[in-house]
């Protein structure tokens, strides 16, 4: 009786035993990408298919071995596949954060910066190279302890008006802000 890859169990069980006594002959497990099947591990599924009473028990086992090998090599790629794609994606995200046009910020409770992208620092002058660790009252000349609820409309040392959008991040450690310049309400006569 011929099994789905066209061959007799008796053609398939010597050319799993050969298979077998090659790689043990070598002294090395078989080759894949996640872990290895010991050399002492081969060594006994050959001495057991090559006796007929425990043959089929061993072909039977060492097919397991085989499946679940290519399992975890599927497993495998596809932990690969998710990790590009999850780099991919936060290359995507930091590229929006660091070239957004308005300045975003990340301050923790007390109103220091925690992350700054180009736009929060250009809108303060490129006064401080960064802006990580600076206390967002100071960097806006307002006197320290004003607290960070109190902050929706404010100018900066230059007279510029800023819109200020800010709430806590979902893990309410941080506060997430965007700051914008707010157009100029003076008309020209």
């Amino acid at each position: 009786m011929a099994n789905t890859h066209g061959h007799s169990p008796a053609e398939r069980h010597e050319r799993l035993r050969q298979s077998a006594r090659r790689l043990i002959d070598c002294g090395t497990p078989p080759p894949n990408r996640v872990g290895s099947i010991s050399a002492e591990a081969l060594k006994l599924l050959y001495q057991q298919a090559s006796t007929p009473e425990t043959a089929p028990d061993a072909l039977r086992l060492l097919h397991e071995l085989q499946t679940y090998q290519v399992e975890l090599d599927l497993l495998y790629e596809q932990l690969q596949a998710n990790e590009q794609e999850l780099a991919e994606e936060l290359a995507h995200y930091k590229a929006l954060f660091d070239k957004a046009p308005a300045a975003y910020l990340v301050l923790d409770k007390t109103g220091n910066v925690i992350e700054a992208n180009k736009a929060a620092s250009a809108l303060f002058d490129g006064q401080e190279p960064t802006l990580e660790g600076r206390n967002l009252n100071t960097l806006m000349g307002q006197p320290d302890g004003t607290p960070l609820a109190t902050l929706t409309s404010l100018a900066l040392p230059d007279y510029r008006h800023l819109t200020i959008h800010a709430r806590p991040a979902d893990n309410s450690d941080t506060v997430l802000m965007i700051l914008t310049e707010a157009p100029n309400t003076s008309t020209v006569r």
